[in-house]
């Protein structure tokens, strides 16, 4: 907001006496006038607005005949003379600025709700895989033979999934998500593998059984567990 200005005429004249210039500016619907030497520059220039209007000096533009100098160039070399008008505009930059960072913040947020999206669809798919690979561990653990291409089968479309997965883009608690799926999906490929083994060894529950795979002992204990 701008600030009151104005000053007492002494004042005025004693600018006026120091040899400084008067200059007017036009800002919007208010006109006022700002004193400084002929050697000062248009940031130099800004400041003095600045301090009279209460503008951040970063935040306005000055534009003399149109124009819009740099900030080093001196009023001098670009024509400025006592009386001469400028226009102050403020600038929207820093605004603009801020729409851009929410603008950014928006679309990390999307992007985050399209990764997390996406692994809950894998997920989805997965709980399905989930039940196959119990029904499958049930059936081994009563002793019933199981096809090995029954292993096979699911063993690959977990693989797939996995592959989904890794192919995910995503970011904060989308990548944190893809990470334990994919941790759940190795966990079921394990699971079959250790299936396998053990369909393979129907009698491998014998302690003395001189082949017994390690991760057949580790699926009697789930089957004890399950049983």
């Amino acid at each position: 907001m701008m600030a009151e200005h104005g000053g007492d005429g002494d004042s005025e004249v004693e600018d006026k006496g120091s040899g400084n210039i008067n200059i007017k500016v036009s800002f919007g619907s208010n006109n006022f006038d700002v004193f400084t030497t002929p050697q000062s520059t248009f940031g130099d220039l800004k400041g003095v607005i600045a301090k009279e209007t209460g503008l951040d000096p970063t935040a306005i533009n000055v534009l003399f005949r149109g124009k819009e100098n740099d900030d080093h160039e001196s009023l001098l070399t670009a024509g400025v003379k006592d009386n001469s008008e400028v226009t102050l505009i403020e600038n929207t930059s820093t605004g603009n600025d801020d729409l851009e960072k929410v603008e950014e913040i928006k679309e990390n947020i999307e992007e985050v709700s399209r990764g997390l999206e996406a692994v809950n669809r894998v997920r989805e798919e997965n709980n399905q895989f989930e039940e196959q690979v119990v029904s499958l561990e049930t059936v081994v653990c009563s002793g019933t033979q199981v096809a090995d291409k029954d292993f096979i089968f699911l063993t690959e479309m977990l693989m797939r999934q996995l592959l989904k997965l890794d192919g995910i883009d995503a970011e904060g608690e989308g990548r944190i998500q893809r990470r334990l799926e994919v941790r759940r999906v190795q966990g079921l490929v394990e699971k079959l593998d250790n299936l396998r083994a053990k369909n393979s060894n129907p009698t491998s529950s014998v302690p003395d059984e001189p082949s017994l795979p390690p991760s057949s002992s580790k699926v009697d204990q789930e089957c004890e567990l399950s049983s």
